[in-house]
């Protein structure tokens, strides 16, 4: 019988990719926590839509759709698809990107007006087609973090409503 040798030592890129599994996997956690989070609030409603895996219908004292990216360590770099946000441009409703750091009560809010102005002006197209903003130098300059849901729903209803 075959014994697995457990003695190889993990090679640089098959480390990375195991921490990027992590990443994701703790990045899709904080989504998901941030989706009921706000689904126990009894003046909201929160569903998934068929534009992306991501990108979620808020409904009750706000009628948007949400583009929720999360990332759980520094260094904070969201990836937002080039293709989702052409398909939020296509929508009826309104619509807001998320970018979650760190736990589902910290992030940043940015309208689609936001986007577009960082993609026009700030944020790289990586090859993989995703934008790459990050806290860092002017990527989010106009917009400051939030650092509750009470906050969170504050700022999008008078978003929402501007």
């Amino acid at each position: 019988m075959d014994v697995p040798d457990f003695s190889r030592r993990i090679s640089q890129p098959e480390r990375y990719k195991v921490g990027s599994a992590m990443k994701t996997l703790k990045g899709n956690k904080i989504v998901a926590d941030f989706i009921k989070m706000l689904n126990n609030r009894p003046d909201l409603k929160i569903i998934g839509t068929s534009v992306s895996r991501n990108v979620f219908e808020m409904s009750g004292r706000v009628n948007c759709l949400l583009y929720v990216k999360a990332i759980a360590k520094p260094p904070h770099r969201w990836g937002v698809t080039a293709n989702v946000v052409n398909r939020l441009e296509d929508q009826s409703l309104p619509w807001f990107v998320i970018l979650l750091f760190d736990s589902y009560e910290n992030g940043y809010l940015l309208s689609s007006n936001d986007v577009k102005r960082y993609i026009r002006n700030v944020w790289p197209l990586a090859a993989d087609g995703d934008y790459k903003p990050s806290p860092a130098g002017s990527y989010l300059a106009k917009n400051t973090p939030f650092y509750s849901l009470d906050e969170f729903v504050d700022r999008i209803v008078v978003n929402d409503t501007l």
